[in-house]
């Protein structure tokens, strides 16, 4: 089991997801749990690395977990546990860095570009 903390933003029908070079499908942001690290803390570490964005824990909060396959690994399951900000993200100031390679708004409906554990996440949390 992969286990990983995600960055969730919503606005209308869309989600805030983003793609990894030489993958076709996208996902939240954020990322692995390194061995000892709290969802918090992870999620904090996650988001400076790919995002450039400086959050501290107050900023913010957990909304629940899901499972589904994990992307692009066919035999392994992830667990997606997922959190959103107390404030407005202005994402026309977010730099992405890392592995990151594109960032976009994209319909919940476009199943063809989404990863399968976050196509979970918008059945259980999204709808």
């Amino acid at each position: 089991m992969i286990r990983c903390v995600c960055l969730v933003d919503r606005r209308d029908n869309a989600l805030r997801l983003v793609q990894v070079r030489h993958r076709n499908k996208m996902y939240f942001p954020g990322g692995k749990l390194e061995q000892g690290e709290g969802l918090k803390a992870a999620l904090i570490r996650e988001v400076k690395e790919e995002l450039q964005l400086e959050l501290k824990e107050e900023d913010i909060e957990y909304i629940g977990s899901v499972t589904g396959p994990a992307y692009p690994q066919p035999n392994e399951k992830t667990e997606l546990h997922g959190f959103r900000t107390t404030f407005p993200i202005n994402w026309s100031e977010i730099e992405i860095a890392a592995e990151i390679t594109h960032i976009d708004w994209v319909n919940m409906d476009d199943h063809q570009r989404i990863a399968p554990a976050v196509l979970n996440w918008i059945e259980q949390y999204e709808t």
